[in-house]
């Protein structure tokens, strides 16, 4: 009687133990979520895409919403999700956030070219670093100026884009 007592006992900790942990997990769940929708309503736009990109957890979301992400097994490959497509006005490339900046890439026509455009944006979505590119007819990559007000007309439709996104994704999560 005493080894059937040991093993109700065993079996009795390994099922409290493993609703503990599902307790636990669905908690720390719920609470990065809360975390998220947070970030969402204070416009902490770097932490939204971080929590966004960290993982291939709301990668069905966001191809729900509309836009492109890598397939599943390139995402758990790489441990998270590298870019976002936004197909819009102008067709955006989020790249994966650092601590407090995102890059953002797209082309653009100026003077009849086709120019590669690089941006590093803050948390305000306002330009710290530009770079202008195109491919030279002997396939260099050269570097392309812009005037001042095509880079205020390119930066607005940017954040436009990126506002529609943030505004959207809020809308699939917590809709």
């Amino acid at each position: 009687m005493s080894g059937l007592k040991k093993i109700l006992i065993v079996i009795g900790s390994v099922i409290a133990l493993a609703t503990g942990l599902n307790l636990y997990f669905q908690y720390q769940n719920h609470q990065e979520h809360m975390q998220l929708k947070t970030s969402f309503e204070e416009r902490d736009n770097i932490v939204v895409l971080q929590h966004l990109m960290a993982s291939g957890k709301y990668a069905s979301d966001i191809r729900k919403a509309g836009y492109v992400v890598p397939p599943d097994g390139a995402i758990r490959l790489d441990g998270g999700i590298d870019s976002i497509g936004i197909k819009g006005d102008i067709d955006l490339k989020i790249s994966n956030p650092g601590r407090n900046e995102v890059t953002v890439l797209f082309e653009t026509t100026a003077k009849e070219e086709k120019i590669d455009v690089y941006y590093i944006l803050d948390n305000q979505l306002t330009i710290k670093r530009s770079y202008y590119s195109n491919i030279s007819n002997q396939k260099i990559k050269e570097s392309v100026n812009i005037s001042q007000s095509e880079e205020e007309r390119l930066l607005k439709i940017v954040q436009k884009e990126l506002e529609d996104f943030m505004e959207k994704m809020y809308q699939t999560l917590y809709g």
